[in-house]
């Protein structure tokens, strides 16, 4: 039986006790879903249920541990991720609850990159939402195995069957259902009182009347009529895991071919091995709001979702030098130990570890969250960040309970924690250590790198301004704060206005950058209007070499501008020798050997260096001058400057002579870049624009006029009309025949619509559309449709405008 009801909450010295957890009871899981689907108030009721809060903090409140800035409990949503750390079951549980909006998908992206399982909430009256959709997705890509937890079954129209058949249809996975909604008629009408066990066979009610909180439940037995439904539900269960687990059909075999008698012990260890090696997700149902469902969640948590020790390895590898910034992948030997988890290059000491999220505190200054994901980090003991090569001693080694932390001597391998006042750290670096040993670094070690995390562009942007002078340096460093914390944001400075421009994902992201400057950080600024955010590029390639020359003739570079149309990593440049694709706006520099001195290239092959600077810092001051050229704009607009090639032929600089200077040929990088772009006309500029890839989901009656509006008033183009379940037809007849096969219980609420119905009547309309053209569309969509249709867009690229495009874009600078 479940031990659903006791209170396992009294872990002596709380957060300190529970850092001593074994890695084998230890959950890395994440809260997943669509914005307002009821993640935030699902994670409050487990924080509560464990025993790690007293009162149950509430969004419409604005008084929930996870969710503590300010913009957050105003506006009632999750924009940073936040971590908290839960008993249950004498198993530990790491829970980070994510964001729902799109404008935060950095949030999630980072997130999900260091947790070994998810929790998807559905809301049961709005079905599988288009945000819920992408998330899901992008835990499918990591190979995260998903609980999926159907949320609000009190809400009038709510309708667990019909969620249960888009979460089949619509994300293509297979389920088992674990529980189902109970219903009690209160004055003619059905109120949600609780859940069905199917694995354990009972009714669970929870006497909210006696306790508010949901602390007092009933454990019932069943009725016939519920047995029946039990043994139809476990009948339906047992053909799905029967797909990929003998050991269940023999068990259904051994016990006479009685549904009913299987044991529970059986069913769960299957259940456990399908949901981990992502066959099957468990779903679960209850009212967050309602405090009904969550201890059978938890259980479900510790129950199906895997340690650190049952993960799938992430990739991790090391380079060494070969020559200039040229590096060869080596091989690091890697196993997955049942008792340890991950062990690096057979080394239980080799402590490796990803940075995953900074944020600054006004009291405790920068913390960085990390994912250990071997061995243990251990405070005032050395560590290397191999991103930078720096070597650092661990100080103010913190465990995170919301916003509030707790001082620990290490964390051990598969567990979340907190590094305060580093400064050097950001987002996606790797910090090696030996654990609790003094040693030095091999170079295997100093270089060893865990899978990046992927930022995407930022599409939107506002320009902001100090009230004077005087308030210009703060405002400066309140914005390298926020940069810090948010690697989705961006920064640039226009020389011409004179404003600083900074870049956002989306309206909301930039109105909440907006808050935390005025309100949180108390910087005296003004901020501009959002706009879209557009680049240059050249239209023709120039088939000729600019060549700059210092005063003194000693230093030299000759450059070659070109462009291109596609992806940087696809173009024909990214494969030359030297080229280097910088990190933003889709720009390669070609710095090869050959473009050296020939005495340089001698004295580099012969080994034989006589400067005191390495050639990779040579190179890289070339590149910096060259990169601060791209930033200062084409020739149209001073936008910044987009998929362009730059090919050095040449340099040359005394390198040998103990006045040589590297700065300078950063310097005259810059100027020469600067005099390419001033010799090439205006009229070879073109603008570049964002385009989305845009789905509506609306019903096939509105079909005519909101394809219409795309067309005409938003420039679409579109690109296919499917039905709501939108992949191949192959998946499409799959999850239609596994949606048909799933047992679903007597409805107690309004019917679920067949699937040919459903899919009649409900349609996709997938289009490219310029960015610009879908601000403010939710308002206009929702107006055509009377509010019932949604839609959520994709970055594809930058596209070149076209003539008639040039016209309407240039009206707005």
């Amino acid at each position: 039986m479940l031990r659903l009801f006791r209170n396992y909450a009294k872990v002596a010295n709380g957060l300190a006790s529970l850092n001593s957890v074994p890695i084998k009871k230890t959950r890395d899981i994440g809260i997943i879903a669509h914005i307002d689907a009821g993640k935030t108030t699902t994670t409050e009721r487990m924080l509560f249920f464990s025993g790690q809060t007293k009162k149950i903090g509430n969004v419409d409140e604005g008084d929930t541990v996870t969710d503590y800035l300010q913009s957050e409990r105003e506006r009632g949503i999750t924009i940073q991720s936040a971590a908290i750390t839960i008993p249950w079951n004498n198993n530990k549980i790491n829970i980070i609850d994510t964001p729902g909006h799109a404008d935060f998908t950095f949030e999630v992206i980072r997130s999900l990159r260091v947790l070994d399982g998810a929790v998807t909430i559905f809301d049961s009256v709005e079905g599988v939402e288009a945000q819920t959709e992408k998330v899901w997705k992008q835990a499918q890509e990591l190979h995260l195995p998903k609980i999926s937890f159907i949320n609000k079954m009190d809400r009038d129209g709510s309708n667990f069957n019909k969620t249960v058949k888009e979460i089949i249809e619509k994300l293509q996975t297979r389920v088992v259902i674990c529980n189902l909604p109970y219903f009690e008629v209160v004055n003619n009408l059905p109120k949600f009182k609780g859940v069905v066990d199917v694995i354990n066979k009972k009714v669970l009610v929870w006497d909210l009347e006696a306790d508010a909180n949901g602390n007092k439940v009933e454990i019932l037995e069943p009725s016939d009529e519920i047995n029946e439904i039990i043994s139809n539900s476990r009948e339906s269960m047992i053909e799905t895991l029967g797909e990929f687990d003998d050991s269940i059909i023999d068990a259904f075999l051994e016990n006479d071919e009685n549904y009913l008698e299987i044991p529970s012990a059986i069913i769960n260890e299957s259940i456990r091995r399908n949901c981990i090696e992502n066959n099957i997700s468990p779903v679960f149902c209850g009212s967050a709001f309602k405090n009904i469902g969550i201890q059978p969640l938890m259980d479900a948590i510790t129950n199906y979702l895997p340690s650190p020790t049952e993960i799938n390895i992430p990739e991790i590898t090391s380079t060494k030098r070969v020559k200039k910034k040229v590096h060869e992948k080596v091989q690091v030997p890697i196993k997955l130990d049942t008792n340890k988890g991950i062990l690096i290059n057979n080394d239980d000491n080799l402590t490796v570890a990803l940075a995953f999220k900074v944020i600054t505190d006004p009291i405790r200054g920068v913390m960085t969250f990390f994912r250990v994901y071997s061995g243990k980090l251990t405070a005032n003991k050395p560590f290397i960040n191999t991103r930078t090569g720096e070597k650092y001693v661990l100080r103010n080694l913190l465990l995170m309970h919301g916003d509030e932390p707790l001082p620990v001597q290490s964390i051990s391998s598969g567990n979340i924690g907190v590094i305060a006042s580093n400064e050097d750290i950001v987002t996606g670096d790797t910090l090696v250590s030996h654990g609790a040993l003094n040693k030095n670094f091999s170079d295997l070690e100093k270089n060893l790198k865990l899978l990046p995390i992927e930022i995407p562009p930022p599409l939107f942007n506002t320009s902001i301004q100090p009230l004077t002078a005087g308030d210009e340096r703060y405002m400066n460093e309140c914005i390298q704060s926020l940069l810090k914390e948010d690697p989705s944001l961006k920064v640039m400075y226009d020389e011409d206005l004179g404003q600083t421009i900074l870049s956002g994902m989306g309206e909301l992201h930039l109105e909440i950058v907006k808050d935390r400057l005025i309100r949180d950080m108390k910087a005296k600024i003004t901020f501009n209007d959002i706009v879209v955010s557009y680049k240059e590029t050249l239209t023709n390639p120039i088939n000729k070499a600019i060549k700059s020359i210092d005063e003194d003739s000693n230093y030299s570079i000759e450059i070659e501008v070109d462009s291109f149309e596609s992806d940087a990593k696809e173009s024909s440049f990214a494969s030359e020798d030297g080229s280097e694709l910088l990190e933003y706006d889709n720009n390669v520099i070609i710095l090869p050997l050959s473009a050296s001195p020939a005495d340089v290239i001698e004295d580099f092959n012969n080994k034989r260096w006589k400067s005191q600077f390495s050639i990779d810092e040579i190179y890289d001051n070339i590149v910096q001058g060259l990169t601060v050229g791209l930033s200062i704009g084409g020739k149209l607009y001073g936008l910044p400057l987009h998929s362009m090639a730059i090919r050095v032929k040449s340099w040359n600089a005394p390198i040998a002579d103990k006045t040589f200077n590297p700065s300078r040929l950063l310097d005259l990088s810059r100027k020469v870049f600067i005099k390419a772009i001033e010799s090439i006309p205006p009229d070879n500029f073109t603008i570049l624009e964002p385009i989305m890839e845009t789905k509506i989901y609306i019903s096939s009656d509105k079909l005519g006029e909101v394809t219409h509006d795309l067309t005409s008033r938003c420039n679409a183009t579109i690109i296919s009309i499917q039905d709501e379940t939108n992949e191949n037809l192959e998946l499409i007849n799959w999850a239609l025949q596994e949606s048909s096969k799933i047992y679903l219980p007597p409805d107690t609420n309004l019917p679920v619509t067949s699937n040919t119905d459903s899919i009649k009547n409900k349609k996709v309309v997938v289009a490219h559309t310029p960015l610009r053209e879908m601000i403010g569309y939710l308002n206009r969509l929702r107006s055509m449709t009377k509010g019932r249709s949604t839609f959520d867009m994709e970055y594809l690229g930058m596209q070149r405008a076209n003539h008639s495009r040039l016209s309407i874009i240039s009206k707005g600078f």
